[in-house]
């Protein structure tokens, strides 16, 4: 029996050793590091980063706007597009007319063609140099540039002064459509954005199809040259 005790005490032993390993080791992985305990400064190291990644305070407070600063904002934006829909789809009742006015053939295609070829083709440069010089002065630009198209038309001599006044004119309203996307991503939070893009979708649905009615009162009521 002695040396059956003997025998087994050595092992029993080994076994308390191990354990008592294994326990520091856990006791030593759970245990805060210098890092992640609190400080004056609130949590130091990558725990303080968290802290104010996930604080929304400060976001919010820098995202909320008014009723007023919001009213402000969208107004123009809605003009804008307005301004847009109706010039792509006021003229098209009126080509006949505008055609038969300056005799020419070639105004049946290209009084439409020119402002949407020129709409589409410009509206990728428009985004890049936003991104250059900002939002602001980009979008003052393609208003100027619009009305600039729109004078030139207003007082086109000619069928090729009135096809190059309505490049001009789709290359401003390329850039006013493409800045008001911008401007609203730019202005409002994700969860805002969806609610004022419908509202100018529903603005660019009214001018739409107002616009054509426009365009036959005009042909009928009104003088285009």
């Amino acid at each position: 029996m002695l040396h059956r005790s003997s025998d087994v005490r050595p092992s029993a032993l080994a076994a308390s050793n191990n354990d008592a390993r294994i326990a520091t080791s856990v006791a030593t992985a759970v245990a805060p590091s210098s890092a992640d305990t609190p400080t004056g400064r609130g949590l130091a190291g990558g725990s303080a980063a968290v802290q104010l990644v996930s604080s929304p305070e400060p976001l919010a407070a820098v995202q909320k706007l008014s009723g007023t600063t919001i009213a402000l904002i969208m107004a123009p934006l809605c003009l804008s597009v307005m301004l847009s829909a109706l010039d792509l789809t006021i003229v098209t009742p009126a080509i006949p007319a505008i055609a038969g006015s300056f005799e020419s053939v070639a105004g049946y295609i290209w009084v439409g063609s020119a402002f949407v070829l020129a709409n589409t083709a410009s509206t990728p440069v428009w985004g890049s140099v936003a991104d250059i010089w900002g939002r602001k002065p980009i979008m003052l630009i393609a208003v100027a540039v619009f009305l600039a198209g729109s004078l030139l038309c207003a007082l086109a001599p000619h069928m090729d002064v009135l096809i190059a006044g309505r490049v001009i004119q789709g290359i401003g309203a390329s850039g006013m459509g493409a800045m008001v996307n911008v401007i609203i991503y730019d202005t409002f939070l994700l969860r805002d954005r969806e609610l004022y893009l419908a509202i100018t979708s529903i603005v660019w649905a009214v001018g739409s199809g107002v616009g054509p009615v426009l365009g036959g009162v005009f042909t009928t009521r009104l003088e285009w040259v």
